[in-house]
């Protein structure tokens, strides 16, 4: 199970584990982990747990999230990675799943022409719907 490892300033080392899908975190008591920091806003970031890959998401916070050092709006996390949040500096740590580091690409969900093959193999294109997608 995905985790992360928090060290407190005095030396204490606390294991927060990441449960599927949605874990918010932020100053405010009704988050999943809870950031005592004064620079941590009320609800500020959400990591999300897939069974191929964790993120983690700033929620418009004013000091910002920090993926090893870097300020992010929306990031893939890989296993050692380094989250701050306010003042806390976390470890992210996959656990038995096996995440790595991959380059993210927009998924186009345009229509594509392709050919017509009930006629012939000649250049006749037809569109191909798109269903399932979006509320019904």
């Amino acid at each position: 199970m995905p985790q992360l490892i928090l060290t407190t300033a005095s030396g204490e080392t606390r294991h927060i584990p990441l449960k599927p899908d949605e874990n918010t975190l932020g100053r405010g008591g009704q988050n999943d982990i809870v950031i005592e920091s004064p620079q941590a806003s009320r609800a500020h970031a959400v990591i999300t747990v897939e069974p191929a890959f964790v993120t983690i998401r700033d929620l418009g916070s004013r000091n910002g999230t920090f993926v090893n050092d870097h300020r992010i709006a929306s990031q893939l996390l890989a296993h050692d990675d380094t989250v701050r949040l306010g003042s806390y500096e976390m470890r992210f740590v996959a656990g038995d799943q096996e995440f790595s580091r991959i380059d993210a690409e927009r998924v186009s969900m345009e229509p594509r022409l392709l050919p017509d093959t009930d006629e012939d193999e000649s250049a006749t294109t037809r569109s191909i719907p798109i269903t399932g997608l979006g509320a019904p």
